[in-house]
């Protein structure tokens, strides 16, 4: 019977994807093929396959799944107003809706009532998470940073399940820190013989006095120690895993010379060493089928809201409402909730800080001498010292922090990142970008003059440094952040054996060119064209900006020239109306774009075909409110990857085998 079931099932389904892709192709061949053939065959069909991609190649037996890669590219040029170039005759606003839905609804199979939420790596917490999760289950301040080795990154974040891998070293770290940070949080002395401080931390990990019977001394470490793993892997634990670690503590107290207080430590270090610490273990609230997405269950979306907003443990507030089975139910008021609190300066931190590059501030080597004779056409031996000091290092990188924290808890458009009449200084860095009437180390909101080329991120020095060379500025860097972090149309890898850009220009004289005749030369190549045509004209905008972030009006005694034309035809004259162009015609490519940044960092993945009407859902959300952080943050932790699951997880099965070994 199970096995007459089976083969029906399979026979159902089989019928399913060979209907759905008979559907596609007809569809293909009677609405979609006839678009292309007016628009996109002369450089991709016909023979002709620019970029490797020849569209005439797709026909009615084509197995369109098996070709996603070509139409995800396909539909992210077409948005970006990319393809056709814009030199060519352009589909209309209706033809391209039409594309777009064939590409959503036929290729990639999404369903907008119920899109794949995709599958979430088993994640390791990083060395940031471990840090607040450490202060916040045991107030110690335990520095990660330095203790382990750095995180691998993916998608530009360290938060991702993929790329955090457990090495034997590291594991041994964690060992080693967890026997550390225990010792200093949990005191194992007799409580009259500490300090007042001590005695405090004594009564918060041991509350009640030590019991006098063995059965009431285990009882109370039972207690104490199923309190304490709860917390520690942030849901529930069976009677299981609390006897094992009880039976742990009492191998232990029981030795001679060996206090109730040193039993219930050493099991606590065992707690800080398992990975259903380490890891974040995620169960379902609901069994799925093959084909069904089930919801985390409510520990799980405590745990992603919390580290998601926060970069640390969920608080009490959100496991007693996990444990009522009312976190979901409460979501608006607990977003609303965790994004006033101190901790949520995370996003800022962390999101921001990786999003923008700007942590790198702290590390990026700038050689300000050779920058500032560069423009003063001095020798390098002779240009004042104009360093970039620790102390502005850490003001550019609290500027762009500052700025974005102002915009999401103020709930002012996101637009305003890319253009705005106002910036966060304090008195080194206004004297830095040569602002007056700022004084003081706080930083504070500033309202710029009327006239200055300064406003969004792209004219923060911290964003300005990150992209530059250590001796010069380096508008290929600055177009490069801009496609990627702003319009969402990152360029191709360069090819192999590309020569340094300096040799371009070799033949140009005994002048030294400036970098915008260096690169007018380089894109001469018919090989380096095509990128450079979509990344200089947005790097040669913030030449007035050095590497050090202050602005200039010549380059080796040359008056510094702005202007360009984006790929997309748009014109400008200045930086100032290269802002107004980007928030004027790209602000549904930079809301898209920033909603994949988000999502990327919140879900701990990169993304994939099937997340895109998940994006097209936030952007809507986004647009319909008027740029508000709000929305897009609303859209994020309502959506179904950051609520669902794409089958079972298996963080229990490894946390459980090890607690086994207990």
């Amino acid at each position: 019977m199970v096995s007459r079931f089976f083969i029906l099932a399979l026979l159902l389904s089989v019928a399913c994807d060979r209907s759905r892709a008979v559907t596609a192709s007809a569809e293909f061949n009677r609405k979609v093929r006839p678009v292309l053939e007016e628009y996109c065959y002369d450089c991709h069909g016909d023979g002709e396959n620019r970029g490797s991609v020849a569209l005439d190649a797709f026909n009615s037996t084509t197995n369109f799944a098996a070709s996603r890669d070509v139409w995800w590219r396909v539909l992210k040029n077409l948005r970006a107003n990319l393809m056709p170039p814009v030199k060519k005759s352009q589909p209309t606003p209706a033809q391209k809706i039409l594309i777009e839905q064939w590409i959503k609804r036929s290729v990639f199979e999404i369903n907008p009532l119920n899109p794949d939420p995709g599958r979430v790596t088993l994640r390791r917490l990083n060395r940031v998470e471990y840090q607040n999760t450490i202060r916040n289950l045991v107030g110690v301040e335990f520095d990660a940073l330095e203790e382990f080795p750095p995180d691998d990154t993916g998608h530009g974040f360290d938060n991702l399940g993929s790329v955090l891998t457990l090495s034997p070293m590291l594991l041994e770290k964690y060992f080693t820190a967890a026997e550390t940070i225990i010792a200093q949080a949990v005191p194992t002395g007799a409580p009259a013989k500490q300090s007042a401080a001590r005695q405090t931390d004594y009564t918060r990990f041991f509350p009640k006095a030590i019991p006098a019977t063995a059965a009431a001394r285990r009882d109370y470490a039972g207690e104490l120690l199923g309190e304490f793993a709860r917390r520690a892997f942030r849901r529930p634990v069976d009677q299981n895993t609390t006897d094992r670690l009880v039976n742990l503590a009492e191998s232990v107290y029981q030795q001679p010379g060996k206090s109730f207080e040193v039993g219930v430590a050493e099991a606590m270090v065992a707690v800080l060493s398992s990975p259903r610490f380490i890891f974040r273990e995620e169960n379902n609230a609901s069994a799925g089928g093959a084909k069904a997405y089930a919801l985390v269950d409510e520990y799980a979306l405590a745990s992603r809201l919390s580290y998601f907003l926060w970069s640390s443990m969920p608080d009490e507030e959100l496991f007693q409402l996990a444990a009522a089975g009312k976190l979901r139910k409460n979501l608006s008021s607990q977003l609303a909730r965790m994004l006033a609190d101190p901790r949520s300066d995370a996003l800022e931190n962390n999101f921001v800080g990786q999003w923008l590059r700007v942590r790198d501030i702290e590390t990026v080597p700038i050689e300000a001498n050779p920058v500032v004779a560069r423009e003063r056409k001095i020798d390098p031996e002779e240009a004042p010292p104009e360093q970039l000091t620790e102390e502005l290092r850490r003001a550019m990188r609290q500027e762009t922090e500052a700025v974005f924290k102002y915009i999401r808890r103020e709930d002012r458009s996101l637009l305003e990142l890319l253009d705005s009449d106002y910036t966060f200084l304090n008195e080194p860095l206004a004297r830095h970008y040569g602002i007056p009437n700022v004084s003081g180390p706080e930083m504070r909101r500033v309202t710029l003059p009327p006239d200055s080329p300064r406003g969004g991120i792209l004219t923060e020095g911290a964003v300005l440094a990150v992209t530059s060379n250590p001796t010069r500025t380096s508008p290929v860097k600055r177009g490069v952040f801009i496609l990627e972090n702003i319009l969402g149309t990152p360029p191709l890898p360069p090819p192999p054996n590309v020569p340094p850009l300096e040799a371009a220009s070799q033949h140009l004289g005994a002048r030294p060119p400036t970098l915008r005749e260096t690169l007018a030369v380089h894109r001469e190549e018919a090989l380096c064209a095509s990128c450079h045509n979509q990344m200089d004209p947005l790097g040669l905008a913030l030449e007035n900006f050095n590497a050090l972030g202050r602005w200039r009006n010549q380059e080796l005694g040359q008056p510094i020239d702005p202007s360009g034309k984006l790929v997309t035809g748009e014109a400008f004259s200045n930086l100032k109306e290269l802002k107004r162009v980007l928030v004027k015609h790209h602000a549904g490519d930079f809301y898209r774009t920033l909603t994949e940044k988000f999502l990327t960092y919140a879900l701990g993945r990169g993304l994939d075909y099937y997340d895109v009407e998940t994006v097209d859902q936030i952007v809507a959300r986004v647009e319909k409110s008027g740029g508000k952080p709000s929305a897009l943050l609303a859209g994020i932790v309502e959506s179904a990857p950051f609520q669902k699951t794409r089958g079972a997880t298996t963080a229990t099965a490894a946390g459980a085998n090890v607690i086994e070994k207990l």
